[in-house]
Formats: C-alpha cells, sequence, structure tokens
C-alpha cells in the first residue's frame, strides 16, 4: 500500500481527528467519578448497543477470528451461538439488577451483594489480572498489523496504540469512549460489508471458493473442530459474556433496564453481521493466499493487496477501531477497579472527586503497561489468547454474578472461595491436566465453574446469610428463606 500511502494517511487521520475532538468534548463534560466511569447514566439503546457491540468485536474477531476462520474453515463459526447465549444470560439474570442498582464498577456489586470488602479486593485484583491476558491479545494483533503491512517492528505499534488509547479513554472517560465507540462500530461494520464482494470476486465466486478450499483441506468446509470441542468453545465464551466486567460496567452507563436490554439485542444483531462477514472474508484469503506463515496475517495481507487502496484503508482502520474499542474498555474497567475499589477502599476512604479523577487517569495508562512484555513473547495466536482469558473469567466470575444475583442465600464467604476454586482449578487444568484428558473433552472452564459453584453453594449453606439491607436491593421482592 505504499504507493497509496496518502489515502492512507487521510482516512486516518481523519479518524483520529473525530477520537480526539469526541475526546476533548467528553474530557469538559466529565467532572466526578460517576461521570467519568457511568457517564452520568445518559447512554441509549443504539449507542449502548454498539458500544456492546464495540466492546465484544476486538483483535479476537478482525485479527484472531478471521485468522480462525482462515486456518480452519466453517466450523468455527458455531462458537458464536455460546456467545449468544451468554449475551441473553445476561439480558436476563443480569443485567437488569445490576442496572436497578446503579455501582460505578462490578467490584461495587461483589461489595455491596455479600456485604465484604474482602469479596470486592479480591474480584477487583482478579479483573485486573485476567484483563491484563485479554490486554496482551489486541497488543499482539496490532503487532501483526504494524509487522505485516508496514515493517514496523511490533513495539513501536504497541506503544502507538497505548498511547492514542490511552489518551482518549483517560481524557473523556465513559462518556466519550461510548460515542467513540459507536463511530469505531459503524466503521467495522460498512468495512466488512464493503470488503465482501471484493474479497469473493477475486475468489472466483462462492462455489469456485469452496470447492478450491475444499481440495486444500476437506476439513475447512466440513467440520475441523468435533462438536466437544466446539461446545467447549461456545461454554467458555457463552459464560464469560454473562459475567464480563468490560460488558457489565457498561450497563452502569445506560439510562435504565430497557435501554440495557435493547441495547443487548442490538449488539447481538451487530455481530451476527459481522461474524458472518468474518468467516466469509477468512476463507476468502485461504482461497487467494493458502499458505501464510501466520493465520493472523490474513486480514492485514487482504486490506494491503487484496483490496482497492480507499477500502483498504477504511478496513485497516476498522481494525484498529476494533482494537482500540476493547483496549478501551478493558482500561476503563481495570483502571475503575484500581481506583475505585483498591486506592479509593484501601488506601484514601475520604479522596475528593478530582483525586479520585486523577487516580482513574493515571491508572489507565499505567496499568496498560503491563501486558507489553507477554504480547512480545507471543506465547499463542491471538484467538487462543482470547479463549484462554474467556475460560479464566468464566471460571471466576460467572457463579458470583449470575447466581448471586439469583440466588440470595450465597455468602461472603461462598463468593471468596468460590472464584478462589474457580480461578485456581482453572488455572490448574489448563497447566497439567488438560492435555491427558482432551481425549474426553473436559476443558478447563467447566472445571473451573464445575468448582466455583460446588463452593459457592456448599460453602454458603454452612456460613451465616448475608444481611437483608444488602440483600433488598437486589432482591426487593423476596423475603429470607
Amino acid at each position: 500500500m505504499t504507493g497509496d500511502s496518502s489515502i492512507l494517511l487521510i482516512v486516518t487521520a481523519t479518524y483520529f481527528a473525530t477520537v480526539l475532538g469526541v475526546s476533548l468534548w467528553g474530557y469538559f463534560h466529565t467532572e466526578t467519578e460517576e461521570d467519568f466511569l457511568a457517564a452520568g447514566r445518559s447512554i441509549g439503546p443504539w449507542v449502548g448497543g454498539a458500544v456492546l457491540a464495540a466492546t465484544q468485536i476486538s483483535a479476537g474477531t478482525f485479527v484472531g477470528t478471521l485468522g480462525r476462520h482462515y486456518l480452519t474453515g466453517v466450523s468455527w463459526i458455531w462458537i458464536w451461538f455460546g456467545l449468544w447465549s451468554g449475551w441473553i444470560a445476561s439480558a436476563v439474570l443480569v443485567a437488569p439488577k445490576l442496572r436497578r442498582f446503579g455501582a460505578l464498577t462490578v467490584a461495587d456489586y461483589v461489595g455491596k451483594r455479600f456485604a465484604s470488602e474482602g469479596a470486592r479486593t479480591l474480584s477487583a485484583a482478579l479483573i485486573i489480572l485476567t484483563y491484563t491476558i485479554y490486554l496482551t491479545a489486541q497488543f499482539q494483533a496490532i503487532g501483526e498489523i504494524a509487522s505485516a503491512i508496514f515493517g514496523v517492528a511490533p513495539v513501536l505499534a504497541m506503544v502507538a496504540l497505548l498511547a492514542s488509547t490511552g489518551v482518549y479513554t483517560a481524557l473523556g472517560g465513559v462518556r466519550s469512549s461510548s460515542y467513540i465507540e459507536f463511530v469505531q462500530t459503524l466503521i467495522m461494520v460498512l468495512a466488512l460489508v464493503l470488503a465482501l464482494p471484493v474479497v469473493v470476486t477475486h475468489a472466483g465466486g462462492l462455489t469456485a471458493l469452496g470447492e478450491y478450499v475444499g481440495s486444500i483441506d476437506p476439513r475447512v468446509t466440513g467440520w475441523w473442530f468435533t462438536w466437544r470441542e466446539l461446545l467447549a468453545f461456545g461454554i467458555a465464551f457463552g459464560l464469560s459474556i454473562a459475567a464480563a466486567p468490560y460488558e457489565m460496567t457498561r450497563y452502569y452507563s445506560m439510562r435504565d433496564v430497557g435501554t440495557v436490554r435493547y441495547a443487548i439485542g442490538i449488539s447481538m444483531v451487530i455481530q451476527a453481521l459481522i461474524g458472518c462477514s468474518v468467516m466469509i472474508l477468512g476463507i476468502g484469503m485461504r482461497g487467494l493466499f493458502p499458505y501464510l506463515p501466520s493465520p493472523d496475517q490474513a486480514s492485514s495481507i487482504m486490506a494491503s493487496t487484496v483490496m482497492p487502496p480507499l477500502l483498504g484503508s477504511l478496513f485497516l482502520v476498522a481494525m484498529m477501531s476494533a482494537i482500540m474499542s476493547t483496549v478501551n474498555s478493558i482500561l476503563l474497567v481495570t483502571g475503575g477497579a484500581f481506583a475505585h475499589d483498591l486506592y479509593k477502599r484501601l488506601v484514601n476512604p475520604r479522596a475528593t472527586q478530582s483525586r479520585l479523577l486523577l487516580v482513574n487517569r493515571i491508572s489507565i495508562m499505567a496499568l496498560g503497561l503491563l501486558p507489553f512484555w507477554f504480547a512480545l513473547q507471543k506465547f499463542g495466536d491471538v484467538q487462543t489468547i482470547v479463549v484462554e482469558q474467556a475460560k479464566f473469567i468464566a471460571s471466576f466470575f460467572f457463579v458470583p454474578v449470575v447466581l448471586g444475583l439469583n440466588w440470595r442465600r450465597g455468602t461472603k464467604e461462598g463468593a471468596i472461595w468460590s472464584m478462589v476454586a474457580g480461578f485456581s482449578g482453572c488455572l490448574i487444568w489448563t497447566f497439567t491436566f488438560q492435555r491427558g484428558f482432551a481425549r474426553h473433552g473436559i476443558d478447563a472452564a467447566e472445571v473451573g465453574v464445575a468448582l466455583s459453584a460446588l463452593t459457592f453453594i456448599v460453602v454458603s449453606r454452612v456460613t451465616r446469610p448475608t444481611p437483608d439491607e444488602n440483600l433488598r436491593i437486589f432482591f426487593p421482592d423476596e423475603r429470607a428463606v
């Protein structure tokens, strides 16, 4: 794309100018921690739906999922049904009570629901830890893009990503990032939809494409994964999205419960459109470039060699948007966990609003530095890292959130030990037993969630119930049992 670098420069400059403008607007409308973390509870359904979609559609989609379809073909599409099941569970079982509670962070919910500062602190620490893993995937993806297209050292692209995303996240918080992510979603959908006819035409049409990739490897158009593997992946994604902190914090910024449910529906429609497009594009790139050194390079090479300059530039900006939107949400949830749930509670309970805003902004930039070394090591492809992070989130957070919101007998001891058991079980199974039990289809997420649920129920039954004044917020129409 060197001959058309001016087009890429214009498109990119226009995008970043828009991002900067919205960020500055958000900065001047942010005066309190509630403004920064919850946008004054002002986000409507269309912006909210676009935000939820943009948060979900990350490097794992544009780089990782497209690369996974490039390598394995059609069957990976089935994992979306597990993910959408998680969204439905969130809309029915999680979002209404969380939005009515009206907290600022997910750890706020944990601390209030279980009347425990210990549970709040543990959840905040685990959120920071697991989302550092997720942030690693985003940095690794931007490194792949920069290396494949521009020959730039990955670390330079990572620094640019953190600098740009960190600045607009720190400036305007959730308010500005919500409207930026609305724009990012429009760019992502437009780029993918416009790319489809270009790639399919280059591949000679859908029929010819299917015949060719099937001749390379019949599993590309058939079944690369077993149903048990797909079920495990779907469960991991579904359980994690039902209790994903970086999605749940967005519920707090929306106007009311009805807005949240409407936004989730809009988000699912957008995700369906994006998921189908990414599948076709990944398989199309397998037909055009059947032997790329890394599946994660498929999207970058498509933008730089297959598409015309303007569309290629738009697609590159869409990939950057997908990565930036997710990095933005991760930084907000980890920065909020540190500033609101750790600093404010443990270090300076009397901190002023201006001090809390400053700590939020500093922590956002500082926590963004943690994944650099891990991203440079490339411990796995982008999609693998995303899947592993989803397993850990599901293992330690699904039970305290989903079961905790719908079973009033859950106690603080049950919540704490369920998080410990779920996280530890997933970790131990991943690095010790999973390979040996792979033939039986037992996945680390299933082990982690099962241990978490069993621990939560057993420990809660033998410990003192949560005080009624805490439960009344989440179970207003139920009497103690």
